[in-house]
């Protein structure tokens, strides 16, 4: 009886939408760490850590219980995430060298990365069908 309810259950939780952008959050976070470790911080070095860990066995979880179309859909849907990661990162670049003439440097990375992370879930909202 568990057996029939569980497809069910996945199928609400589980989405190859959501598990893009559980991984784009990780290469955000992995992005970010680096600034921390050059900081000195060292606690949120570790959080940081801790939370990556937690959302790669998140993922794994969503990985696993997503059906045939749903992973060749997340796999498409990765390089949408890769995209919009790098139009992020050159936009920020962009902005920081003619914008201001900052000196390049993990900041930048880091923000570019959260600015194709945001312009990735955009893109999501609005190529939604249902």
């Amino acid at each position: 009886m568990s057996e029939s309810r569980t497809p069910k259950v996945a199928g609400k939780v589980a989405s190859p939408a959501r598990l893009s952008l559980m991984v784009g959050l990780m290469i955000v976070l992995a992005l970010t760490l680096p600034r921390y470790s050059v900081a000195g911080h060292a606690t949120r070095e570790t959080l940081g850590w801790i939370i990556l860990g937690v959302l790669a066995l998140a993922s794994l979880m969503q990985w696993r219980f997503l059906d045939g179309t749903g992973r060749s859909r997340f796999l498409r849907l990765l390089f949408t995430l890769i995209g919009c990661l790098v139009v992020g990162m050159l936009a920020m670049i962009g902005w920081k060298v003619v914008g201001s003439g900052v000196p390049l440097g993990l900041a930048t990375l880091s923000q570019g990365a959260t600015a194709g992370l945001l312009l990735y879930a955009i893109v999501l909202i609005f190529a939604r069908k249902d």
